[in-house]
Protein backbone atom coordinates (compact mmCIF):
# COMPACT_ATOMS: atom_id res chain seq x y z
CA UNK A 1 0.00 0.00 0.00
CA UNK A 2 1.14 3.56 -1.01
CA UNK A 3 1.09 6.08 2.03
CA UNK A 4 -0.79 8.87 2.00
CA UNK A 5 2.13 11.39 2.78
CA UNK A 6 5.79 11.23 2.50
CA UNK A 7 8.72 13.32 4.75
CA UNK A 8 11.96 13.27 2.70
CA UNK A 9 14.47 14.94 5.07
CA UNK A 10 18.29 15.12 4.07
CA UNK A 11 21.39 17.94 4.03
CA UNK A 12 23.74 18.60 0.66
CA UNK A 13 24.87 15.11 1.40
CA UNK A 14 21.92 13.25 0.69
CA UNK A 15 21.14 15.21 -2.28
CA UNK A 16 21.85 12.18 -4.92
CA UNK A 17 19.91 10.18 -2.62
CA UNK A 18 16.97 12.02 -2.61
CA UNK A 19 16.89 12.69 -6.35
CA UNK A 20 16.82 9.33 -6.80
CA UNK A 21 13.94 8.74 -4.33
CA UNK A 22 12.35 11.90 -6.01
CA UNK A 23 12.27 10.03 -9.06
CA UNK A 24 10.42 6.73 -7.84
CA UNK A 25 7.38 8.95 -6.39
CA UNK A 26 4.35 8.51 -8.24
CA UNK A 27 2.77 11.66 -10.13
CA UNK A 28 0.16 11.90 -7.34
CA UNK A 29 2.37 11.76 -4.14
CA UNK A 30 1.99 14.39 -1.69
CA UNK A 31 4.37 15.29 1.03
CA UNK A 32 7.43 17.58 2.14
CA UNK A 33 10.92 17.67 0.77
CA UNK A 34 12.88 19.25 3.78
CA UNK A 35 16.64 20.31 3.16
CA UNK A 36 19.58 21.77 5.26
CA UNK A 37 22.12 23.66 3.53
CA UNK A 38 25.18 25.19 4.78
CA UNK A 39 24.18 28.59 2.72
CA UNK A 40 22.04 29.89 0.41
CA UNK A 41 22.08 28.03 -2.56
CA UNK A 42 19.79 26.08 -3.22
CA UNK A 43 19.65 22.85 -4.73
CA UNK A 44 16.72 21.97 -7.64
CA UNK A 45 15.46 19.02 -7.14
CA UNK A 46 12.69 17.44 -9.40
CA UNK A 47 9.48 16.55 -7.16
CA UNK A 48 6.13 15.63 -7.68
CA UNK A 49 3.35 18.31 -7.73
CA UNK A 50 2.18 17.38 -4.50
CA UNK A 51 5.43 17.41 -2.53
CA UNK A 52 6.42 20.67 -1.44
CA UNK A 53 10.24 21.97 -0.84
CA UNK A 54 11.31 23.75 1.94
CA UNK A 55 15.05 24.93 1.97
CA UNK A 56 16.34 25.50 5.83
CA UNK A 57 19.89 27.62 5.86
CA UNK A 58 21.57 27.06 9.05
CA UNK A 59 23.08 30.19 10.00
CA UNK A 60 25.19 31.74 12.18
CA UNK A 61 25.91 29.63 15.46
CA UNK A 62 23.56 26.78 14.56
CA UNK A 63 25.21 23.30 14.25
CA UNK A 64 24.30 20.95 11.45
CA UNK A 65 21.06 19.02 12.07
CA UNK A 66 19.27 21.33 14.49
CA UNK A 67 16.92 22.95 11.59
CA UNK A 68 16.73 19.55 10.39
CA UNK A 69 15.70 17.95 14.07
CA UNK A 70 13.27 21.01 14.64
CA UNK A 71 11.70 20.68 11.19
CA UNK A 72 10.99 16.67 11.84
CA UNK A 73 9.74 17.11 15.64
CA UNK A 74 7.49 20.31 14.46
CA UNK A 75 6.22 17.58 11.93
CA UNK A 76 5.86 14.82 14.28
CA UNK A 77 3.78 16.92 16.52
CA UNK A 78 1.26 17.93 13.22
CA UNK A 79 1.20 14.40 11.60
CA UNK A 80 1.36 11.86 13.72
CA UNK A 81 -1.84 11.97 15.57
CA UNK A 82 -4.12 9.56 16.38
CA UNK A 83 -6.31 9.84 12.97
CA UNK A 84 -2.75 9.72 11.45
CA UNK A 85 -0.75 6.94 12.79
CA UNK A 86 -1.91 4.12 10.53
CA UNK A 87 0.99 2.47 9.18
CA UNK A 88 0.29 3.39 5.83
CA UNK A 89 -0.38 6.89 6.59
CA UNK A 90 3.27 7.73 6.00
CA UNK A 91 6.55 7.22 4.94
CA UNK A 92 9.30 9.26 6.40
CA UNK A 93 13.12 9.03 4.84
CA UNK A 94 15.57 10.97 7.23
CA UNK A 95 19.03 11.40 5.82
CA UNK A 96 21.78 13.44 7.68
CA UNK A 97 23.71 9.74 8.92
CA UNK A 98 26.29 11.44 10.33
CA UNK A 99 24.32 13.23 12.35
CA UNK A 100 24.10 12.02 16.24
CA UNK A 101 21.56 14.35 17.07
CA UNK A 102 19.30 13.69 14.30
CA UNK A 103 20.05 9.67 14.95
CA UNK A 104 18.33 10.02 18.33
CA UNK A 105 15.64 11.55 17.35
CA UNK A 106 15.08 9.20 14.96
CA UNK A 107 15.76 6.48 17.73
CA UNK A 108 13.41 8.31 19.89
CA UNK A 109 10.34 8.76 17.01
CA UNK A 110 11.29 4.74 16.09
CA UNK A 111 10.32 3.70 20.15
CA UNK A 112 7.41 6.39 20.29
CA UNK A 113 5.82 5.35 17.03
CA UNK A 114 6.69 1.53 15.99
CA UNK A 115 4.08 1.82 13.10
CA UNK A 116 6.00 4.78 11.65
CA UNK A 117 7.25 3.90 7.95
CA UNK A 118 10.71 5.45 8.66
CA UNK A 119 13.65 5.03 6.32
CA UNK A 120 17.24 5.91 7.05
CA UNK A 121 20.09 5.08 4.85
CA UNK A 122 23.57 3.66 5.80
CA UNK A 123 26.60 4.89 6.11
CA UNK A 124 27.54 3.59 3.07
CA UNK A 125 24.34 4.87 0.63
CA UNK A 126 21.99 1.77 1.25
CA UNK A 127 18.44 2.51 2.63
CA UNK A 128 16.94 0.43 5.78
Amino acid sequence: MIPLRHLLIGDEHDLPLLSSLLRTLPPDTVGELVLELPDERRPLLPTPPGVTTRHLVLGRGRRRGDRACAALEAWTEEWLLDEHLRADAHAVFVGLTHNPKVAALCDRLAAQHPTLHMHRPSRVGSVH
